[in-house]
């Protein structure tokens, strides 16, 4: 039994069965899960640590970065709007 690291990443998108996730560290690494292998819920947008134990993936998601970030992104946006008026 080997155990890989775990690696954190967003997922980007859901698309065609395939869960497609971005390494954070390198977002021009992907990693493709097919979505029968997917075990919790989660959403676009959302930051996990995958690692993977044989064949399988194990999936943590890191609720309160997720929320950091979209707070971050939401602020960004919210700046935005209001340059444009």
């Amino acid at each position: 039994m080997r155990k890989m690291t775990k690696v954190k990443y967003t997922l980007d998108k859901i698309e065609g069965g395939q869960y497609v996730f971005l390494e954070r560290e390198n977002e021009e690494k992907q990693l493709l899960i097919p979505s029968t292998e997917i075990n919790v819920e989660i959403v676009e947008g959302s930051i996990v640590l995958i690692s993977q134990v044989d064949l399988v993936y194990e999936i943590e998601v890191l609720i309160e970065e997720t929320d950091e970030m979209k707070e971050k992104v939401s602020s960004l946006l919210e700046k935005l709007k209001n340059k444009k008026l």
